[in-house]
């Protein structure tokens, strides 16, 4: 397949660039420094921002499937990389006739057994709710730009190793499923942009 990839020098965009890249898919991706990403078979580089859309238009087009590793800038100033960078995208695939997207979220924006959604909660920590606000609004661009999206929302992402053995639950975050490794959360996703069973649902995954 052809990849349009963003957020590929970070810790899941660069485990799915090597996951797609194995399988033989071809991956244009767009990095603010190019010097960041190692030239290899399979893989084109565009120099750009996500928050630039025309950079943004000219990584989706022609491609079959966007796959999204944008995270925020930290937790006291996220940016609106993850939010507006959706925007853009979701913008860019309405314009291109591209189909499917999959983003990687917390699980904040999942809904809660108490009723709306777990970062609405009075125990779900304030220090993340900045950085769960920019997730919601991701969620939202795909949500409402009539693409066929997944978002796949974890609690803590964790260096280890890649098992694909791990628990999933359409809206909710399984029980006790608190954490996940980097590797695995891109294991799904690479799975998940062909397997298409969870065609516009967030996706709680853990172990």
């Amino acid at each position: 397949m052809r990849i349009a990839l963003f957020g590929a020098t970070g810790r899941v965009g660069g485990r799915l660039l090597e996951y797609a890249l194995a399988l033989g898919h071809e991956v244009r991706a767009l990095v603010r420094d190019p010097a960041k990403l190692a030239p290899r078979a399979g893989l084109e580089i565009i120099q750009g921002h996500v928050l630039d859309a025309d950079a943004v238009a000219r990584v989706v087009a022609g491609a079959e499937v966007v796959l999204s590793g944008l995270g925020g800038a930290g937790v006291h100033e996220p940016g609106e990389a993850q939010s507006q960078g959706m925007r853009n995208i979701v913008a860019a695939m309405r314009a291109h006739g591209v189909r499917r997207v999959l983003g990687v979220a917390g699980g904040g924006i999942l809904d809660s057994v108490h009723g709306g959604l777990r970062h609405d909660q009075p125990t779900f920590p304030a220090i993340f709710k900045q950085v769960s606000d920019r997730h919601k609004a991701a969620w939202h661009a795909m949500r409402d730009g009539d693409v066929d999206w997944t978002m796949v929302c974890t609690g803590d992402i964790v260096p280890g190793e890649r098992t694909g053995v791990y628990r999933w639950s359409d809206d909710f975050l399984p029980e006790g499923a608190n954490r996940i490794s980097v590797e695995d959360v891109a294991h799904f996703m690479v799975e998940e942009m062909t397997a298409n069973r969870h065609l516009r649902r967030r996706v709680g995954l853990g172990y």
